[in-house]
């Protein structure tokens, strides 16, 4: 009796174990399969001209600081036939955010978008409502998702590096300060909803 017990404890053993690798490979293929759609994802956005860029940190130069930007509340939008630039920027060699880039236009020149070894490379041109040229080039890397962003101006000297993303709508209640009233229990809530 003792030995049939012995055996089928043994042979549950032998058999879990024989099962592990084919569930570790099961996963692992699971996992390239998530990652070759999230490099598909980012291809399709990138090549349609159509994404937005949300930055993480920024440094200027030469020989500037860095700092980390803690809100999505600034970003690139490139729709295929207009720009939005809502960005802080350092001008001199302060070490906080001097100004913000904000400005929308139609005019950009120069798009190009060209694939890699390791992702794509986006430039173009475009100038905002004072006159001041800006150049901005992405760096895009597929493996990862990172984008790094280098924007030049005649003032400074720009380096971003975040994230792309789908252009989908926010909901107006992401705003960081959007208008708010009181609903019928008492409580806040944005004056939209």
């Amino acid at each position: 009796m003792k030995k049939w017990l012995l055996f089928t404890m043994l042979a549950a053993a032998l058999t879990a174990a024989a099962q592990q690798p084919d569930r570790r490979q099961r996963s692992a293929a699971e996992r390239q399969l998530r990652q070759q759609r999230f490099m598909e994802r980012l291809d399709s956005m990138v090549a349609s001209g159509d994404f937005q860029f949300l930055p993480v940190s920024m440094e200027w130069g030469p020989r500037g600081g860095s700092q980390i930007i803690n809100d999505f509340y600034y970003y690139i939008g490139i729709f295929k036939n207009r720009l939005q630039v809502h960005i802080p920027v350092v001008i001199g060699r302060a070490m906080t955010y001097n100004a913000v880039v904000n400005f929308d236009t139609d005019k950009m020149t120069g798009f190009r978008t060209q694939r890699n070894d390791s992702g794509w490379k986006v430039s173009f041109a475009a100038t905002d409502n004072t006159g001041t040229a800006y150049t901005f080039v992405f760096t895009i890397y597929d493996q990862t998702g990172q984008a790094i962003l280098d924007m030049v101006s005649n003032r400074n000297l720009m380096q971003y590096s975040g994230t792309i993303v789908a252009n989908d709508k926010l909901p107006e209640s992401t705003d960081p300060a959007p208008p708010m009233k009181r609903g019928p229990d008492g409580k806040l809530v944005p004056e939209d909803i």
